[in-house]
């Protein structure tokens, strides 16, 4: 989803163009903000619309912060999916993939670095979300992460089943592992002076391989 630049002025647009320019503005705002203190006004003065505006189409804050998240959720979900399901929407398997295991964690962890550096609001409401155990968000947040997780096992298991992973971790272990990455990749990312995105990814790939290291 491409982010907006500020909205220069107020233009008449339809219902469901303005729903997605509000959104695309409730993302920004809660990327600077947080999930516990980002509103309707700051989504207004973004949109530069009434706060009346934003409450038509989201009436409350809950429903503010659920359709945000349902955005994260996608953008996460289908990253997953992309690597690790094939396009006919069959998860992917020794027998009907010709995408091997490391080859979907390589383009895993380039997708990941690639939405760190260029949707950095996406990743920064997921890093709040993932690290905030929140009671109204946390356990949304832990069913994403067993959805990923299942669907990462699947692409692992028959190739640590056929010997072309060879590790000391679970298929689960593993996959959780792999999931866990992008909090190392927001860090490295967002140093002061930031790696190149080879650098990033040829780092991570060395990391993530030395768990598939089994004596």
């Amino acid at each position: 989803m491409e982010m907006p630049a500020v909205i220069r002025r107020r233009t008449r647009l339809s219902p469901e163009a303005r729903r997605q320019q509000l959104m695309l503005c409730a993302i920004e705002v809660f990327s600077k903000r947080g999930l516990g203190r980002a509103g309707h006004a700051e989504i207004a003065a973004l949109a530069q619309v009434s706060v009346a505006t934003v409450f038509n189409y989201f009436s409350s804050r809950e429903q503010l912060v659920d359709h945000v998240l349902i955005q994260i959720e996608d953008f996460f979900s289908d990253m997953v999916r992309k690597n690790f399901i094939d396009i006919t929407g069959q998860e992917n398997n020794s027998s009907h993939s010709s995408k091997s295991a490391h080859q979907a964690i390589h383009d895993y962890l380039a997708d990941f670095v690639d939405a760190a550096i260029n949707n950095p609001q996406f990743t920064y409401i997921w890093l709040e979300w993932s690290s905030s155990i929140r009671e109204d968000t946390w356990p949304r947040y832990l069913a994403l992460l067993d959805s990923n997780i299942a669907i990462i096992s699947n692409k692992i298991a028959p190739a640590i089943a056929s010997g072309e992973i060879n590790t000391y971790l679970t298929t689960t272990e593993f996959a959780r592992s792999l999931s866990n990455q992008g909090y190392m990749i927001l860090q490295l990312v967002n140093q002061p002076k930031p790696m190149s995105r080879e650098d990033i990814i040829a780092f991570l790939e060395k990391y993530v391989t030395s768990a598939l290291a089994k004596a």
